[in-house]
């Protein structure tokens, strides 16, 4: 348990720890794969994201998901592409499965599994299950607007997959040293945040801060909107002094984005650099948005002083 202090308000939160696991931190897969989720229009329109979301919160140590250019199997999507990790695109014959979503999805994942190196089939479909939940949680969330039932699908989705994601993840980590650790468990810093969001409408602030506090620790600090969720239960509570320390964290967060993705893509894609520019020229349009934010609260405490 960790406690967190803001504005002189005590609050427990989730943390992340270290799931033991009985994979050598000296053992090398020799089946690394990369795994290419098409995301052509006709795939996208097909379920290419989903099953893209699906495969990065699942995929087996070893497995780099990415996303994919078009490989000429339009109408039959999602289209996936599996090829030898460090092998050149180009030169090299890959496999590609048609229609990978639902039992199919769930077939490739059994297939690419390496038992040296991944969890167990137990864990895995607990976290299989939560993950679904979550998918459930969200469509009472975002569609329905049912928010009692968002909360308490987000806590079972949470409560089944949080500990194998966490096992999952420090598997990958093992494995391959670049594992980006907070890709893989992206699910869970977004079930957080959804239901802070979800609590705070039901005016639940003590609920909606420690999902708030999770979802910044499940993404070691560097979820820009997590920072939001924590800014915007802040000033449900009337806590000037934290909305303008999260709000900021924030904006830090959002500095981060701009700069990485302002920097030059060689070899990749129009899509591929098109999407650079959308993700840099929102987080300059939101930083900059911030900042006027902030020069209030900072206002509104010099005021009260």
């Amino acid at each position: 348990l960790v406690i967190y202090s803001v504005a002189g308000l005590l609050v427990d939160a989730f943390v992340v720890t270290t799931i033991p696991t009985e994979i050598s931190s000296s053992h090398v897969t020799l089946n690394a794969k990369v795994i290419r989720v098409c995301q052509s229009p006709g795939c996208r329109d097909d379920g290419a994201q989903s099953t893209l979301d699906a495969l990065t919160a699942f995929a087996s140590p070893g497995c780099q998901v990415m996303k994919g250019g078009c490989v000429s199997l339009c109408g039959s999507g999602p289209v996936v592409e599996i090829l030898p990790d460090g092998e050149d695109v180009m030169t090299i014959s890959s496999m590609k499965r048609k229609r990978v979503k639902g039992d199919a999805l769930v077939s490739l994942l059994d297939e690419l599994s390496d038992e040296e190196t991944d969890i167990s089939s137990f864990m895995r479909q607990r976290l299989i299950m939560g993950y679904e939940q979550s998918l459930e949680a969200k469509a009472a969330y975002e569609e329905a607007k049912d928010y009692q039932t968002a909360v308490q699908l987000y806590e079972e989705a949470i409560q089944s997959g949080r500990k194998p994601a966490m096992a999952l993840d420090e598997a990958r980590s093992l494995v391959d040293s670049k594992h980006e650790s907070t890709k893989g468990v992206y699910w869970l810093v977004d079930s957080f945040r959804n239901s802070c969001r979800a609590r705070l409408a039901l005016k639940d602030i003590d609920g909606a801060r420690r999902d708030a506090f999770a979802a910044t620790v499940f993404s070691q600090n560097t979820d820009a909107d997590a920072h939001m969720c924590l800014a915007e239960v802040c000033q449900a509570s009337k806590d000037t002094l934290g909305e303008l320390q999260a709000t900021k964290a924030a904006i830090e967060q959002y500095q981060r984005l701009e700069d990485e993705y302002s920097k030059p893509l060689p070899g990749k894609d129009a899509v591929a650099r098109a999407e650079a520019a959308k993700i840099k020229n929102n987080a300059s349009t939101v930083k900059r948005e911030l900042g006027f934010r902030i020069m209030k609260l900072e206002n509104e405490l010099k005021a009260s002083s």
